[in-house]
C-alpha cells in the first residue's frame, strides 16, 4: 500500500483546523479501553488458483506480546503443530499441509497435490498444543478475463476491458517488462466491465506479459485494514479467521502474453 502525503499543504491544514503540532500528543481518549493479550496462532494462508499444483501456502507462527516484539530473541515463534488441514467444501477432499524441509521456509506449510479451482469453497483448520483451534473459510474468485478483442497496445500504453465478477473484491494487475514490473490496483464498483488505460515509460521497453489477479473478500479486507501498531491509536483486529489471528484467503490468476 502506498500513502501519499501532501507535504506542501500540511502546515496550512494544521493552521486552519487548529490541530496540535506533530510533537504534541493530540486528542486523548475519553476513556480507557481495557484489553488483554489472548495467545493464539497468527497465520497468512493464500490459496492460489493459477493452474499449478502446490503453489498455495499457509504460513503459521504465534501472536507476540509487545514485550516479545521488542526483545532480543523470540522463543517458539513457529510452534509445533498437530495438523494443518484444508477441506474442499465442493468435493469433500481433505488436504494435509506439511512444513517444508528447507530451513529458509520454516513455518510455511504446503500440499503439493492441491490444485485450487475457481468458484470452489475451502475451509481451514489448524491445531497446535496449548492454542485454540484456528479456522477459516474462503471462496476462490473467478479467473479474471479480458473482453474479447478489447486489448490494444500503443507506443507507450495498453488498454483493455476487464470482465468483472462479483466474487472478486479487488484486482491487482501487473505489467511485466524485461527488467521492470508495474502494478495497478483496481477496486471494482457496481459495473460489469472495467475499462483500463495504462501508460508506461518507453525506457522500460516492450511489455512481455500482463498478469491479472483477482482477490477474494478476505485478502482484500485484510490487506486494506489499517496498520494496527501506531502510537496513541487503537484499531480493531483485521483478522479474517476465528480462534486466532491473520488471514486465510484466495486469489485467482490469469497470465496473458503480449
Amino acid at each position: 500500500m502506498r500513502i501519499q502525503v501532501l507535504i506542501t499543504t500540511l502546515s496550512a491544514l494544521l493552521w486552519i483546523s487548529g490541530c496540535d503540532l506533530p510533537h504534541q500528543p493530540g486528542p486523548m481518549p475519553s476513556e480507557i479501553v481495557e484489553t488483554e493479550f489472548e495467545p493464539g496462532l497468527n497465520i497468512l494462508g493464500v490459496l492460489r488458483a493459477d493452474d499449478q499444483a502446490g503453489t498455495s501456502f499457509i504460513n503459521v507462527n504465534r501472536a507476540l506480546t509487545t514485550e516479545e516484539i521488542y526483545s532480543d530473541s523470540i522463543e517458539n515463534f513457529s510452534p509445533a503443530l498437530n495438523f494443518v488441514r484444508v477441506l474442499s467444501q465442493n468435493s469433500g477432499i481433505e488436504y494435509v499441509f506439511q512444513e517444508g524441509e528447507d530451513s529458509s521456509d520454516l513455518g510455511t506449510y504446503r500440499d503439493t497435490t492441491l490444485n485450487v479451482q475457481a468458484g470452489e469453497v475451502y475451509s481451514l483448520e489448524i491445531s497446535a498444543p496449548d492454542y485454540p483451534i484456528l479456522t477459516g473459510l474462503t471462496r476462490i474468485p473467478q479467473k479474471p478475463q479480458l473482453l474479447a478483442n478489447s486489448f490494444s497496445k500503443g507506443i507507450n500504453d495498453i488498454s483493455f476491458k476487464l470482465q468483472h465478477h462479483t466474487s472478486t473484491f479487488e484486482y491487482k494487475l501487473y505489467l511485466i517488462f524485461h527488467e521492470e514490473i508495474l502494478e495497478k490496483v483496481i477496486s471494482p464498483s457496481n459495473v460489469d466491465v472495467i475499462e483500463i488505460d495504462w501508460s508506461y515509460d518507453t525506457s522500460f521497453g516492450t511489455p512481455l506479459y500482463l498478469i491479472l489477479t483477482a482477490l477474494d473478500e478476505n485478502l482484500t479486507r485484510y490487506g486494506n485494514s489499517p496498520i494496527s501498531f501506531l502510537p496513541n491509536t487503537y484499531h480493531s483486529d483485521g483478522s479474517t479467521v476465528t480462534g486466532g489471528y491473520g488471514c486465510f484467503g484466495s486469489v485467482s490468476i490469469s497470465t496473458f502474453e503480449i
